[in-house]
């Protein structure tokens, strides 16, 4: 069994119980990544653990990082049956490694964690019922931005993506809008920023 496990949005505060006590199992522990704030809980638990960031800085693009990930992934389910692999957030959002996973493997087991949506929404006091879109920023199409509900760009990690972002934006509301960056949802360090759309970069 490949346990996926989410590690929420921020520190072992934020985590239950019962995903806690799944990562203290005897089995191999392997993460995405280790910068998380959750690595903390690993180590003041002597909880050993493989990450896979050396993984990032060996190849050039993310499709050959996260095929290199599940490649691992599998082999080592195949070793060693009973494996967790644990990501940031919750599992089912925004985790390519592990929606490609799942279509690999049939033998694996979601368990909890909270998504960055969850503190997205508590940090912008957002009630998603209102109309919520979500558009990944690395695969940003213009033409399925819906202008009267929330819209949700996760991934705008450094300035050209940002600069791109915001000339697609611009193109799409004619008008001056406010925008909100988010950081570190569910953390002491949270932040809101309000700015024009065109400073966004």
């Amino acid at each position: 069994m490949i346990f996926i496990i989410g590690l929420g949005a921020s520190d072992i505060n934020q985590i239950p119980i019962g995903v806690a006590e799944y990562l203290k199992k005897d089995f191999p522990i392997y993460l995405r990544t280790d910068q998380h704030p959750m690595i903390d809980f690993f180590k003041d638990n002597n909880i050993n653990y493989q990450s896979f960031d050396y993984i990032y800085e060996t190849y050039d693009t993310f499709e050959e990082v996260y095929e290199t990930i599940i490649t691992t992934l599998i082999q080592k389910h195949e070793a060693e049956k009973n494996i967790i692999y644990a990501v940031p957030g919750h599992p089912c959002v925004a985790e390519y490694t592990v929606k490609e996973l799942m279509n690999r493997v049939t033998d694996t087991k979601i368990i909890g964690g909270q998504s960055f949506l969850d503190g997205m929404f508590a940090a912008l006091r957002i009630d998603p019922i209102e109309g919520l879109q979500i558009i990944d920023a690395l695969k940003f199409d213009i033409s399925k931005v819906d202008t009267s509900s929330h819209l949700f760009i996760p991934q705008v990690f450094d300035q050209l993506v940002a600069s791109n972002l915001k000339l697609d934006l611009m193109e799409k509301y004619k008008i001056v809008i406010q925008i909100r960056s988010v950081w570190k949802t569910f953390h002491r360090l949270e932040g809101i920023d309000y700015r024009p759309l065109y400073q966004l970069d």
